[in-house]
């Protein structure tokens, strides 16, 4: 029970990204539907959109089959899909962007970044986003996959170790030169003109290489930037890395047990906890405790929520152990948090 067999990780990860769709707070709810879902969107600060959703709004894209979407961005016809501000939001989905001129204010985890010229913002479904403002002159690329497309390809191709992946959340910028910038450009223009290769017998084949080989070079650049700063693992560790990142990001605010996450990996948590210590020097609650911090205080900054609610969503017994827990990670109690955004 505490080792995963090499020939069956990918099954794994097929198994558990299906389980970690069914945990999903939000899937198919946004700002348009403001009125039929009013009562649930007023108990939500980040709202999780489908593809589904975003293709709902007038944008500038390319779609195959509204499984891989390329929305190029131009400062001059830009245009606010609708959300409020304040409002963060996470997207069902493998998200990208390619920056390759101008300039953008962003706010990634309630960190906010003033960002220009190249830059690769690796979102992915781990990071909640808000307020994107771009300057006129702005030029780039959002890039959305399907998590079944994206876990297709990625069954056939060597993936970026959990090591770097585990990084980018911490880290989701990455500074390109002009030479990484032009290639990865060069790259979503192939997808997109495949895309448009309607009547090609082997459309689907072609799209997913090329969708392939964006990835494995992005997944190269990131790699060479930052190789020196991680340590790699073993395959088989590396599955469990990046499935346990995944269903902390997505189970967090209502589990906070070592041992539900090692039952999802059908590890022990003995194991669960020596891996994850031997990676990153903290342990499993360490980790946990990270992630329910992050969002209470994305639920603390929300206006309309009470004390008492944000510990109810994030599945305290009661107000109390949800104010001595705040105050042992962050030093001071979340009434005190909540008045510094007030």
């Amino acid at each position: 029970m505490s080792d995963f067999l090499p020939d069956r990780v990918w099954l794994k990860i097929e198994y558990c990204c299906s389980k970690i769709e069914q945990g999903k707070l939000l899937s198919d709810h946004y700002f348009l539907s403001l009125r039929t879902h009013k009562k649930i969107l007023m108990e939500q600060s980040v709202m999780q959109l489908s593809i589904e959703d975003l293709l709902s709004f007038n944008m500038n894209f390319k779609s195959y089959q509204d499984k891989l979407i390329i929305v190029e961005l131009e400062g001059r016809n830009h245009r606010n899909p609708g959300f409020k501000d304040g409002v963060s939001i996470r997207l069902d989905a493998f998200s990208i962007f390619l920056v390759r001129q101008g300039k953008v204010e962003i706010t990634i985890d309630d960190y906010t970044y003033y960002l220009s010229d190249n830059l690769l913002l690796d979102i992915m479904d781990m990071h909640s986003v808000k307020d994107i403002r771009i300057s006129p002159d702005f030029k780039g690329y959002h890039l959305i996959i399907d998590r079944n497309v994206f876990a297709e390809i990625m069954l056939n191709s060597r993936r970026m170790p959990a090591a770097y992946i585990a990084s980018l959340h911490s880290r989701p910028i990455q500074h390109l030169n002009e030479d990484d910038a032009i290639l990865l450009e060069n790259c979503l223009h192939r997808i997109v003109r495949n895309i448009d290769r309607t009547d090609h017998a082997w459309q689907r084949d072609i799209i997913l290489n090329e969708l392939r080989g964006f990835l494995l070079e992005m997944n190269n650049i990131v790699y060479q930037a930052n190789r020196h700063k991680v340590t790699p693992n073993p395959p088989a560790k590396d599955v469990l890395l990046f499935l346990f990142i995944q269903l902390l990001n997505k189970h967090c605010r209502m589990e906070h047990t070592v041992s539900f996450y090692a039952g999802e990996l059908c590890i022990t948590p003995e194991y669960l906890s020596r891996i994850m210590k031997n990676f990153s020097g903290k342990t499993v609650n360490q980790w946990i405790s990270e992630a329910l911090m992050r969002e209470a205080e994305i639920l603390l900054r929300n206006p309309d929520l009470s004390i008492q609610q944000v510990a109810d969503l994030l599945n305290f017994s009661d107000q109390s152990s949800f104010g001595k827990f705040f105050k042992k990670h962050r030093g001071i109690s979340p009434t005190i948090f909540k008045q510094q955004y007030q």
